[in-house]
């Protein structure tokens, strides 16, 4: 029953819930007896595929540093993210402004990343806090977090179920992919990072593409167009998608010719040629 991915998505998303509640009345994750036994299910569930193959049906022992290390991290993340909507709600003031961004935007703590790529629990939970995210639009939370996904624990970020709901999200977001730094996060620092091992993120990435094409810069557009275009021996149902795709930008593209542009186009020297 652990395994269930729907119980890991109830475990991981009560973990988050609860260290919020942590972050609200200033506690310690350790001290929380429910936040333990959340961790154990959730570690139990993780291992037990491992367990039947290796006929070893014992609990493994969740590690230490998950509650003294990772979920301090974590839970600082949280701190800077409410730091943060809370400067936007406050009189503009650049100075104030500017602190905040040097003291609650920078790279995430090292315990966060080190734990992520060594622990599935670490990596399920970090995969929850960046779908959170995403799902708040979060343009800087989001920047800081999702390139260390790309060394997770075997790879898990990079699992269809997890791709489906962060390209929803990012899809939400299409506004911020004119930013090239969110798209260097996005794209150079998660999706191409495992794109020639992983088959499935070239679809992934090609829906994303479909619907943020007419936001991205004319350059990023142009290098991903060759990245997501299938090879020879891609599934027909890619290739076919890619094709719609290709028409869309076309039609688009000549829908937003204006008049002046034909008319330039009318006065052409090569037409008299």
């Amino acid at each position: 029953m652990l395994c269930d991915p729907y119980a890991v998505h109830f475990l991981s998303s009560s973990i988050l819930r609860i260290l919020t509640h942590c972050v609200s009345n200033e506690t310690l994750p350790r001290d929380n007896t429910i936040i333990i036994l959340l961790l154990r299910m959730l570690n139990l569930g993780l291992s037990s595929w491992h367990m039947i193959n290796e006929q070893e049906f014992r609990e493994p022992k969740l590690e230490v540093g998950i509650v003294t290390k990772f979920l301090p991290a974590l839970m600082s993340l949280m701190v800077d993210d409410q730091v943060r909507q809370l400067n936007a709600k406050l009189p503009p003031d650049e100075r104030e402004s500017a602190l905040t961004i040097i003291e609650h935007s920078g790279p995430a703590p090292d315990a966060y990343q080190s734990y992520i790529m060594d622990s599935s629990v670490a990596c399920v939970l970090a995969m929850s806090y960046t779908l959170h995210i995403a799902k708040q639009r979060d343009k800087v939370g989001l920047m800081r977090v999702l390139g260390a996904l790309a060394s997770g624990h075997e790879d898990r970020a990079f699992d269809d179920p997890f791709l489906h709901t962060l390209i929803a999200y990012l899809v939400a977001m299409a506004d911020d992919f004119a930013n090239e730094s969110f798209c260097t996060v996005v794209f150079d620092e998660f999706f191409l990072t495992a794109f020639a091992s992983k088959e499935n993120i070239a679809r992934h990435l090609l829906k994303l593409v479909w619907y943020i094409h007419p936001k991205l810069p004319p350059h990023r557009l142009a290098t991903l167009v060759k990245v997501v275009q299938p090879a020879s021996n891609a599934p027909p149902e890619t290739c076919e998608l890619f094709a719609k795709f290709i028409k869309q930008m076309e039609e688009l593209r000549s829908a937003t010719d204006t008049p002046e542009d034909l008319s330039k186009q009318d006065e052409s020297p090569l037409l008299t040629v």
